[in-house]
């Protein structure tokens, strides 16, 4: 049972933590690359933006600010990440994303912000929900409960629908104004980092070797489809060594079993020899421990596959009231926000752990059910 419970929560715990990251990375796009700067010597500005959009096979250039700030609204403050570009290019930064209220700010205005799902509807019914022109006030955490810079307030002119997240940017949790509205309420000079999208998939290799040629060490250059193959490449060695510990322990019941049957044996020789006496033949004798093995390996596998199931939905944070994470800023590809991902339970782990433990248990049976079959009838009878 604590072995089969094992491999079902690791297994499923690592397997759905990889396909939750690889759809997060996968709604950026496999040709986008981010660019942030490793040192605060260099600063972004738009003449480097016009460079790289002279690059060969460069679609798309994004630059964007970004900063975790504190959102008010009546008497709730919370974190968010604010992202300060040109909002008519989200849609192409985000594959999927759609408008559910009103429309994007103009790239000139100050005031007007787009925010994410969740400001607009908290999952927590206590806090009160944002609507359409209403007014937010934006500040540094910790402060005192006055705006940033001039004092502006913001007004809602936007909310997106639910999206999740992308990149490990929670968009959901995201609030965007316009470029001109973030270096004005920021007093940011540079830019924070630029997204740069490759005309397709097979030239993202030639874009990511002129920016890294153009910045040198200054800059990381990270690409989605490069991310994508780290992360599937760890969690995949993840799962393997945490499932070969819990087969481990597999086996290890299976040495317990044998020790356990060996003992039965000893203790009902006599019986045996009883049975013997009175037509049972050997191969009866072998079947009925072998049976009494099986029956022990199915009553282990059934209540280590249901117990993996809860084990694995409790380590994943799926079960109600129930998160993994800390809401803290993430890379140049992240925003922060905790995160909780769905467990892949397959219907191949679940014949698997209900298959593979029997197998083990009938193993670790078969010596001693051989052993008992093949007891001497009269030395059987005359054990005490």
């Amino acid at each position: 049972m604590i072995g089969t419970s094992l491999i079902v929560a690791l297994i499923a715990s690592t397997t759905g933590l990889t396909s939750s990251i690889t759809a997060q990375i996968s709604k950026m796009g496999v040709t986008t690359l981010s660019v942030t700067p490793t040192s605060t010597r260099l600063k972004i500005t738009d003449e480097d933006i016009a460079t790289i959009q002279s690059f060969v096979n460069v679609k798309e250039v994004i630059p964007y600010y970004s900063t975790r700030l504190q959102i008010n609204y009546g008497s709730t403050t919370l974190q968010v990440q604010v992202f300060g570009l040109d909002q008519s290019l989200l849609f192409s930064l985000y594959q999927g994303l759609e408008m559910d209220q009103g429309s994007f700010t103009d790239m000139y205005d100050p005031t007007g912000v787009v925010i994410g799902s969740s400001i607009a509807r908290p999952p927590e019914k206590q806090l009160p929900g944002v609507d359409l022109n209403e007014i937010l006030l934006l500040q540094r955490a910790g402060t005192a409960r006055v705006s940033l810079g001039s004092g502006y307030s913001y007004l809602v002119k936007g909310v997106l629908k639910p999206f999740g997240s992308a990149g490990f940017v929670n968009i959901d949790e995201a609030i965007f104004i316009s470029s001109f509205g973030a270096r004005l309420t920021l007093r940011i000079t540079s830019y924070t980092g630029i997204y740069v999208i490759a005309d397709s998939p097979e030239t993202v290799a030639s874009v990511q070797t002129q920016l890294q040629e153009y910045y040198g060490t200054n800059a990381r250059i990270m690409g989605a489809q490069a991310m994508l193959e780290t992360v599937q490449s760890i969690t995949g060695q993840l799962t393997l060594f945490l499932g070969g510990i819990a087969a481990i322990s597999l086996f290890v019941a299976g040495i317990g079993t044998t020790n356990t049957m060996f003992v039965s044996i000893m203790e009902r020789t006599r019986e045996i020899g009883i049975m013997r006496a009175i037509g049972y033949k050997s191969i009866d004798v072998l079947t009925m421990f072998l049976a009494e093995a099986t029956i022990t390996g199915i009553a282990g596998s059934l209540l280590g596959t249901i117990t993996g199931i809860l084990l694995s939905f409790i380590l994943s944070g799926s079960l109600p009231r129930m998160t993994t994470g800390a809401r803290v800023p993430m890379g140049p590809m992240g925003g922060g926000g905790g995160m909780t991902f769905m467990p892949a339970v397959t219907l191949d782990l679940i014949i698997f752990s209900l298959l593979f433990p029997i197998g083990i248990a009938v193993l670790a049976g078969l010596y001693p059910a051989w052993r008992a079959s093949k007891l001497n009838i009269v030395l059987a009878l005359k054990y005490e």
